[in-house]
This record gives C-alpha cells, structure tokens and sequence, in this order.
C-alpha cells in the first residue's frame, strides 16, 4: 500500500489523466453522454474554487462600500457646500426682507402722520449722521432752511435746526443742550417758570427736565407734555411723558421728562415749513383751569343792584 501511495504521489497527473481517458472511454463504449463526466469534474471544479469566490465576494464587498463611503462622502461636502451657500442667500434674503419691512413701517407712519396733521406743511429728510445728540441732514440753505427751522417725527418733538450748510443742516435733539422748547402739561397746561424742556447735559442719558415748577402746581408722573403756544413749535405737539417729579427747594420742583423720540433709532424726519395754530391748544380747552360754573345770565338773575360806593378817584383810576 505505501509503494501504491508513493507511486500515486509521484504520477499524480498521468494517473489523473489515465481516469479521465478511462472514464471517456466507458461512456463511449457505453454510448451515453458525458454528463458523469462533465459533473464530477465541475464538482472537482467547483469545490476547489469555492474558498476563492467567498474570498472574491467578501474582497469586493470591502472594496464597494469603501468606494460608496468614499463617493457619498464627496457628495456629502459638496451637498454641505450647496446648503451653506443656500443657508447664507437665505439669511441675506431674510435680512433684506426685515429692512424693507421696517422701512415699509416707517414710511406708512410718515404717510399717516401727514394725513393727520394737515395744520402742518411738512417736508421729508433722511438722516445722514448722528453724533452725541446732534443730527445731520440731507437739506440745508439751498432747499430753503435756515436756523430755528422745527424739526420733528411721527412719534413727536425732534428737535431744532441749529447750523445749516448748502446742503445740509445740524439739528440739536432733546439730548443736546443747545436745545430748549417751550413745553406745557397737556392735562392742565402747567408750565415751568422758564418754560422750556431742557437736555440733563449728557446725551447718553435719555431724560430731560423740566425745572422751576410751583410747588404749587399739580403734576404727575405718567403726563403728558406737549409743546406751549410760547414755543418755536406749533402747540400741542408731543414732546414726551413725566417719569419723575422731585422737589428742588421750598418754592420750586422739577419733573423728569422721557422724550417720545431716541434721535438714534430713527432715520427720516420731517422738517416744519407752515404752521396753523389749533385753537384749542393756543388759548386751551374750555374750563381747562377752573372748574367753576358758568356765570348766570344777567338777565335772569333776581338778585337786586347794589350801588357802587367807591370814591371817585378809585373808580376812574387808570
């Protein structure tokens, strides 16, 4: 057996090839196909190929997902790129839109304030520079302005146009202390003693003063103050509202007053060029300051005549 399994060993092809010519043989002599054949050697075939094509098969699957992952990872930058760039058109768009938005706002509060202050010729600006309480404008001399020329917004009291320029004009607002409009409380028309509404001499501090009120005088946190038939501006404009009242001596005390406008939150304004005083706000709502009943009417009245007893002098004094 061992020289049978040497001699095997050491002829394997010729003895491989002597079975195959053999079994050709058979199945010629036998007349029937080579389908035995043809089925063991396949099997041979296949058995000896199988390790190889698992080998094949789990190689490529390696080597496709290695190549998906590479291919979707280059797309997957290149969709982050896309979206980015969509990502930041959208933001500008978004922020373009917000503007004009605000601008839409601003320009229907100008048109309505328009409609509803027809006793004002007024006249549209836009703001060029702000800087510590002052405002630059786009018109000066040569559109017809000149100092002192009012200056407010829909939102009340702006300011006063202090220097003006060929083309442009400085405008001192609330917060400037060469600014000081003549001011009254709108519920009972107290004015100060000089009568204006002044900046406190910061322009970062938002409030003003009135000062050298009676003490007399009734006034409350939450007024309103409005321009007086004294100022520059046509009366009973909005000039802001009383935050705080401080007494300031025996005979006087001050109001704190919040200006209805910040100078440095807005962009257009309008310029005064023809006033029609409201009469209500120039000699003031009827019994605005005494709440005392009508006088009787002579004709009515029942009650008997008394003779005047003054001496001569006293009754045809100047």
């Amino acid at each position: 057996m061992l020289n049978i399994g040497r001699i095997l060993s050491e002829h394997r092809p010729v003895v491989v090839l002597s079975a195959l010519v053999l079994a050709c043989s058979v199945s010629l002599v036998r007349g029937t196909e080579s389908s035995l054949v043809r089925r063991g050697v396949m099997r041979v075939v296949t058995t000896t190929a199988y390790p190889f094509q698992k080998v094949r098969k789990a190689a490529a699957d390696r080597l496709g997902s290695a190549y998906r992952y590479v291919a979707d990872y280059e797309g997957a930058l290149a969709e982050a790129a896309r979206l980015r760039g969509e990502t930041a058109k959208l933001k500008l768009d978004t922020a373009r839109l917000a503007m004009l938005e605000g601008e839409n706002a601003r320009l229907r509060a100008m048109a309505r304030y328009l409609r509803e202050t027809p006793r004002l010729t007024l006249e549209p600006a836009a703001i060029l520079e702000t800087y510590k309480g002052m405002l630059r404008i786009d018109r000066g001399s040569r559109h017809g302005v000149r100092p002192a020329t009012c200056v407010v917004g829909p939102q009340g009291v702006v300011g006063v146009v202090t220097e003006t320029a060929d083309f442009t004009s400085t405008v001192a607002t609330l917060h400037h202390v060469d600014c000081r409009i003549g001011a009254m409380v709108l519920r009972n028309r107290v004015r100060a003693y000089d009568g204006v509404v002044q900046a406190n001499g910061s322009d970062f501090n938002r409030i003003c003063t009135m000062e050298y009120i009676d003490m007399k005088e009734d006034i409350r946190p939450g007024d309103v103050v409005v321009t007086s038939p004294e100022s520059l501006f046509p009366p009973g404009l909005l000039i802001g509202r009383i935050g705080a009242v401080h007494d300031a001596g025996a005979l006087w005390k001050s109001a704190e007053v919040m200006p209805a406008v910040d100078p440095y939150a807005v962009d257009e304004v309008f310029l005064i060029r023809r006033a029609v005083d409201d009469p209500e706000y120039v000699g003031g709502p009827e019994g605005d300051f005494l709440d005392l009943p009508p006088p009787p009417d002579a004709a009515s009245s029942q009650a008997p005549e008394t003779p005047d007893t003054r001496p001569l002098q006293e009754r045809y004094a100047p």
